[in-house]
């Protein structure tokens, strides 16, 4: 049985990876998967760009990771490509899985001509299996030849590093300076380092280290805020580029950059493997902006929460029940709880909401949970996905 999993009506993007001045990228089908989708993309510049990556905290960290950060500090976070596989993570793949993950580096570096420590290595897909070399050279030589600054170059990008995402997606603006983003991810997502794999460039003035300066907090309200099953990657990265052509600075961009950020962030949530709509969890009035993340991630991990998520049921019980087993709340006194501008529990009580009509406006794609507690200023909020039908047939079968 194949349940259904409804998919947001999406806008392209303004703009593209392709889009900015001196950047080319492109996406090919190489074999790797089975579909005979594109699994191999690359993104290039002309002359060396800043960039700073923020990767997976799992102590399985797979070879690219490795390899990006290794080529990252040799670099100074001067670089000119980065290579992408999808289809197999490489992952849990030993001595050899770091030699395949050199190998590609230096294939597209001999390609370029630049030096290996100025290329980055991103893969995705199923843990534990070899790269198929074979297929990646080829994939890695078409991509070289396949390289665009046209529109459709972005999106072929895009598309080839896409795994069981239901759809693509992409966000970015023309403002002060050009900014473009492209992600993929739909599980194995937590707020735990960024997402699955995240790719964010701007024509924006900016140095390595400024850039290694802003991703923290850029992703702290974005890839870090966003929650599917409370398991992170071997393989998250978040790459943020900057190749200095405007006259703005990064600084200057900041809330354009996390508009971006959010927006893609949103879609990796709304995505979720089977995911009907996106919940955004506001917490405030926690004793320290931490504390209030504590609750928040504790709320959107709730299998319980996420299943009243998916069936539209205002059932405040499962979110103010959650509430009260955080280590990170000492007193529920005066706790409101708001689900989709409903007040439906403060005082210690519920409210007389009408719940048919909350029920109903719960079927919207963006969904309010506001929780106030009476402790302190602190703040957070967290995007979740609801849990259904789908995510357990998607993740039954992953490998089967």
């Amino acid at each position: 049985m194949s349940f259904p999993h409804p998919l947001p009506e999406l806008q392209p993007s303004p703009v593209t990876l392709s889009d900015l001045a001196g950047v080319r990228a492109s996406g090919v089908a190489a074999g790797i998967k089975v579909s005979g989708a594109p699994d191999v993309a690359l993104l290039v510049a002309d002359a060396p760009v800043a960039c700073a990556g923020i990767f997976t905290q799992n102590k399985f960290a797979a070879a690219p990771v490795l390899v990006s950060r290794e080529h990252l500090h040799q670099s100074g976070g001067m670089i000119r490509a980065v290579v992408v596989s999808s289809g197999n993570a490489n992952a849990c793949t030993g001595d050899a899985g770091l030699r395949d993950a050199r190998e590609m580096a230096a294939r597209v570096a001999r390609g370029v001509g630049c030096a290996e420590h100025e290329v980055l290595v991103c893969s995705t897909g199923v843990i534990g299996h070899p790269l198929p070399m074979q297929k990646v050279r080829a994939g890695i030589d078409g991509a070289l030849a396949a390289l665009s600054s046209e529109p459709r170059a972005g999106r072929d990008f895009l598309r080839a590093i896409m795994t069981t995402d239901a759809f693509a997606k992409e966000s970015g603006e023309r403002a002060r300076a050009l900014i473009a983003g492209v992600c993929k991810g739909a599980g194995m997502i937590q707020p735990d380092m960024a997402t699955m794999l995240a790719f964010v460039a701007t024509d924006a003035r900016a140095t390595p280290s400024e850039l290694a300066a802003a991703m923290p907090a850029l992703a702290r309200r974005s890839f870090n805020a966003v929650h599917v099953d409370t398991h992170p990657s071997t393989n998250d990265t978040f790459l943020l580029l900057a190749t200095g052509r405007a006259q703005a600075t990064v600084a200057e961009i900041a809330p354009d950059l996390e508009r971006v950020c959010r927006r893609l962030a949103w879609l990796i949530a709304r995505d979720g493997e089977g995911a009907t709509k996106v919940t955004t969890i506001s917490v405030t009035g926690a004793r320290t902006d931490e504390a209030a993340r504590v609750v928040a991630a504790g709320i959107a991990a709730s299998a319980l929460v996420r299943t009243a998520l998916f069936g539209n049921d205002p059932n405040w019980g499962r979110f103010v029940s959650q509430v009260g087993n955080s280590p990170a709340v000492m007193s529920v006194e005066g706790l409101r709880c708001t689900l989709q501008g409903v007040v439906v529990f403060e005082h210690g009580s519920p409210t007389a909401f009408d719940r048919a009509a909350t029920s109903l406006a719960m079927r919207a794609e963006d969904v309010s949970l506001d929780i106030a507690l009476a402790e302190g200023s602190g703040s957070a909020a967290l995007m979740t996905s609801d849990l259904g039908y789908r995510y357990v047939e998607v993740n039954a079968e992953y490998t089967t």
